[in-house]
């Protein structure tokens, strides 16, 4: 998942970086002449230009994080290209500032200092992507879009974005987290989305029971765009899906707050209450 990805890049770099200046004054204590001699003065200034460069890095990373996971993120295209050359901008940037400090020549820094300027457009690429990715979500808030349905592919951007989707709708209220092993389980399953341009709005999941039915899971939809008919046409053109695959039963697990909602469409409950990512839930079906 995007977002988590760089949250943890944020806060291992955080660590590294904060590391490395706790080093740095551990040889200025010292007095360690390698750094503190008069022509070492170009590696000194290098070398905390790295430590400076990487913190602000890692916290940018940690902000571009919390950005993916929140209602406003780019669509899923942008986001992915704006990752990329963040990543790029890390390693380029307090890299080149610590192969320059540790290859001084007279009063000058090494040539590892030329990759310098390079993370410097990667990272300015990276912010004015994020930031036009962000006024195109919040220009597009609250406006007309034609919805279009369709399946999403295990392992893109796009079902990054729809774990993004799942984890702030469905998991985050309830102060949950998708663990790493439903990664491999998603793999096998059949995803879909709404999307407006794009930029995914709502997300489900269908999969496949040993009985021949199909069973509906994790509906999210965002939330600007709930009680606005884009869940029951997600859920209807999954119904369709299913249809056209073979399977005649559609099940779910309701939460207690969603059973009219798919009472409305036809669904049914069956069963007693349950307790599942603890809330109250209703199993229901459908013949398709």
């Amino acid at each position: 998942m995007l977002a988590l990805r760089h949250l943890r890049i944020g806060f291992w770099g955080l660590l590294l970086f904060l590391s490395l200046g706790l080093g740095l004054e551990a040889l200025h204590g010292f007095k360690v002449a390698f750094y503190l001699d008069l022509e070492s003065e170009p590696r000194r200034l290098a070398w905390r230009l790295a430590h400076a460069h990487g913190t602000l890095l890692s916290l940018v990373h940690v902000v571009f994080g919390l950005t993916l996971g929140s209602r406003h993120a780019p669509e899923a295209r942008t986001a992915a290209r704006a990752s990329r050359l963040l990543d790029a901008a890390t390693l380029l940037l307090p890299g080149g500032f610590l192969l320059g400090g540790l290859f001084v020549h007279g009063g000058d820094p090494g040539l590892g200092v030329l990759l310098v300027p390079f993370g410097a457009v990667a990272l300015f690429g990276a912010v004015l992507l994020t930031a036009r990715g962000l006024a195109s979500s919040a220009a597009t808030t609250g406006s007309e879009h034609e919805l279009v349905l369709r399946q999403i592919a295990f392992g893109t951007a796009e079902y990054d974005a729809s774990v993004v989707m799942r984890t702030r709708v469905l998991r985050a209220p309830l102060r949950l987290q998708p663990s790493p092993e439903e990664r491999d389980e998603d793999r096998k399953l059949l995803h879909l989305g709404a999307f407006e341009g794009d930029r995914l709005v709502a997300c489900l999941m269908l999969q496949e029971l040993d009985d021949g039915a199909v069973k509906m899971r994790q509906v999210a939809v965002d939330f600007d765009r709930q009680k606005q008919r884009v869940g029951t046409r997600l859920v209807q053109y999954s119904e369709s899906v299913a249809r056209a695959r073979g399977f005649y039963d559609m099940r779910l697990h309701a939460r207690d707050t969603a059973v009219a909602f798919y009472e409305r469409l036809g669904y049914e409950a069956y069963g007693e209450p349950f307790v599942e990512v603890t809330v109250p839930h209703r199993a229901m079906k459908k013949r398709l």
